[in-house]
């Protein structure tokens, strides 16, 4: 145990040296955004815990846990007439666990508005943004997962457009102390990407996540997550959520999000703060249907509401 603590603290070195800001220097920041409600009320901090479909986004390694074909969507209404949706499946194969996923984030029509039209000129234009992408998943070990998803990206802004691709590498460990789990994954590992002649990187992010049960028992169970993420365009975020089970059957779930490394640093870097969130667990048959709901508080910003759903085969 000791040794694997001295392994994440020399992991975490280099992240606190070289921390620091570069908001607005990357592509495709949709790419950032967490699918499913269950992880959101959690805060994100779901690194340790990817034990559902929702896995195939938050680390791939967790998909060899699952125990048969699952699939799962969801969606949030952001202001200004954006939306963003997601859907999943996963199915077992080759000896692990085959997956695929797609994500949109796009806007409602919006009028054309010129100097000389500043109501509009009657034509209107969207702007959408789109990644989908292959996941395989298999346990080497019967503690030790690995994951990789190599996904499509692109971005289509009216006239102008934009393509690109990305690699998700994920590991997860089931330590032997007790309930703890690591879990780490280098997430948009790819080329530039070229808009308008220049080109930019995607959001790429080394991150490592635990989690355990600090509770239980025959009736309850309460998890602990944590997360550490260092991107490559902005100061280290952190994260922790809780997620309260009675009899896997009904969820309360809360956490907290930080951008940087005090909380002085909130009001300079922070839209994410508090979320939570609750779900039901509802057997169909021989399934299984959840349903999540989470509460995001984005500060200055509205607050967001996401729903999402996911069947288990």
């Amino acid at each position: 145990m000791k040794r694997a603590v001295g392994v994440c603290l020399l992991l975490f070195l280099p992240v606190l040296v070289f921390a620091q800001a570069k908001v607005g220097t990357s592509q495709a920041q949709f790419l950032e955004i967490g699918p499913g409600a269950r992880s959101s009320g959690m805060a994100g901090a779901f690194l340790g815990v990817a034990d559902d479909i929702t896995a195939i986004y938050y680390n791939p390694a967790g998909l060899a846990r699952l125990t048969g074909p699952e699939f799962g969507a969801g969606y949030v209404k952001y202001p200004a007439g954006i939306n963003y949706c997601y859907a999943a499946a996963v199915y077992p194969a080759f000896g692990g666990m085959i997956g695929s996923a797609f994500y949109d984030l796009g806007t409602d029509r919006m009028s054309v508005r010129t100097p000389s039209h500043p109501e509009g000129t009657g034509q209107t234009f969207s702007a959408n943004d789109m990644a989908c992408g292959v996941t395989y998943s298999r346990m080497l070990t019967d503690r030790f997962s690995v994951g990789v998803t190599a996904k499509f990206i692109g971005e289509f802004y009216e006239d102008e457009t934009a393509y690109g691709w990305a690699v998700d590498i994920g590991t997860f460990y089931q330590t032997q102390f007790k309930s703890l789990r690591l879990g780490m994954m280098l997430s948009n590992f790819g080329p530039d990407m070229e808009f308008i002649e220049q080109s930019y990187p995607v959001p790429m992010a080394f991150q490592f996540g635990m989690a355990a049960e600090v509770l239980h028992d025959a009736n309850n169970r309460l998890t602990l997550s944590l997360l550490g993420t260092h991107p490559n365009d902005n100061l280290e975020k952190f994260g922790f959520g809780l997620e309260y089970a009675f009899r896997e059957y009904a969820f309360l779930r809360a956490g907290y999000r930080l951008t940087g490394y005090s909380f002085k640093d909130i009001g300079k870097y922070n839209s994410e703060g508090f979320s939570f969130g609750v779900g039901v667990s509802v057997p169909v048959g021989m399934r299984k249907l959840c349903l999540d709901y989470a509460y995001t508080d984005f500060g200055s910003l509205t607050s967001l509401h996401r729903v999402s759903f996911g069947f288990k085969f």
